[in-house]
């Protein structure tokens, strides 16, 4: 059974249209990736599924049944860590339990508490008693995210969990939410512009733009300008000399968005290796990672600002020729381009 059952959203706010779902189901046990710039939906969605909104249109259905906000169905087993998740003027201990409290769930309280914290990195001798004013801002942040752990979540919902804090702090935050799904079988969805940390943790991810879905899994989006090219060819600047090119030119141009997905990329150490009826690119690679859900290589590839994905096979990494740093080209179909 889905865990999340969604179908016919439509939500928006002072008649602006901020998202439109038709359908979207999402598996227990989930690593979700939620990508996307800002205002393509991505916090609006989270707060749907947190229950915390309630869409205008459609239904939302949580482990097989209708959920409506604050419902008992849903207390304790979904949270949401906002973008700005804010502490109540209490100690740090007091901040974690406030969610068991509400949860009403205060079994084995203070050693649930004291894991949460050392979830997050914050020693509970040091930590437990400290006024909600004397944290840093990473501190703050892990304390929010604490007081969400407590509860031993079926579902934990991150938005941007990572933005705005410091190194140390934003390494403990991954560290505990993936600690989380390894303890409880938590379910992941989590919004972040950190997309190398999403496509090296997620199973999937969720690609939204304007408030539509674009797209699942590995892809790059490229959302122009574009320039005509004659002949139903549309090219974008990367760097000051290189365009990607793809065919099938939609009508729109000034609303066009560009998906290349990463089985249609191929990677190569020199460009004589491309073969002549594919586009190019020279970039250069930033990171080789494994994809847990189906152990294929993967190496990121930047071209200007542009971060490609590229799957790999095994024997591409023989002889070391493709390593963090190096040069690589890109080779791919522009027919394979799709438009949104």
């Amino acid at each position: 059974m889905d865990l999340y059952q969604l179908k016919n959203i439509t939500h928006a706010y002072g008649g602006r249209p901020v998202l439109t779902i038709d359908r979207l189901n999402l598996p227990a046990g989930t690593l979700l990736g939620l990508c996307g710039p800002n205002g393509s939906g991505k916090s609006t969605l989270l707060r749907l599924l947190g229950f915390v909104e309630r869409p205008d249109r459609g239904t939302i259905q949580f482990n097989g049944r209708p959920a409506a906000l604050f419902d008992d169905h849903v207390r304790g087993k979904v949270a949401l860590l906002p973008q700005s998740a804010y502490l109540l003027k209490r100690s740090v201990s007091s901040n974690v339990a406030y969610g068991l409290r509400i949860a009403k769930d205060r079994r084995d309280a203070p050693a649930r508490i004291r894991h949460a914290l050392s979830l997050v990195g914050l020693a509970p001798d040091q930590f437990a008693q400290r006024p909600w004013f004397a944290l840093s801002g990473g501190e703050a942040r892990r304390v929010a995210l604490a007081a969400r752990l407590v509860l031993h979540p079926r579902v934990l919902l991150l938005d941007e969990p990572t933005a705005s804090v410091d190194a140390a702090s934003a390494h403990l935050i991954k560290e505990a939410a993936i600690e989380a799904h390894r303890q409880w079988g938590t379910s992941l969805i989590i919004a972040s512009h950190d997309l190398p940390w999403l496509q090296d943790f997620c199973h999937d991810t969720l690609h939204l733009f304007r408030g539509n879905v674009l797209g699942r899994g590995r892809r790059t989006l490229l959302f122009g300008p574009w320039q005509n090219q004659g002949n139903g060819a549309l090219a974008m600047a990367l760097t000051e000399d290189q365009h990607f090119v793809a065919a099938n030119a939609p009508a729109d141009l000034d609303n066009a968005v560009a998906a290349i997905d990463a089985r249609h990329l191929s990677l190569h150490a020199a460009p004589q290796a491309v073969p002549p009826h594919k586009a190019r690119l020279q970039g250069t690679v930033t990171t080789l990672g494994l994809e847990t859900a189906s152990d294929r290589i993967t190496a990121s590839i930047a071209v200007g600002r542009v971060l490609f994905t590229v799957y790999l096979p095994a024997e591409a990494l023989s002889g070391g020729r493709f390593a963090p740093g190096s040069k690589a080209w890109i080779a791919y179909p522009p027919e394979e381009v799709q438009w949104y």
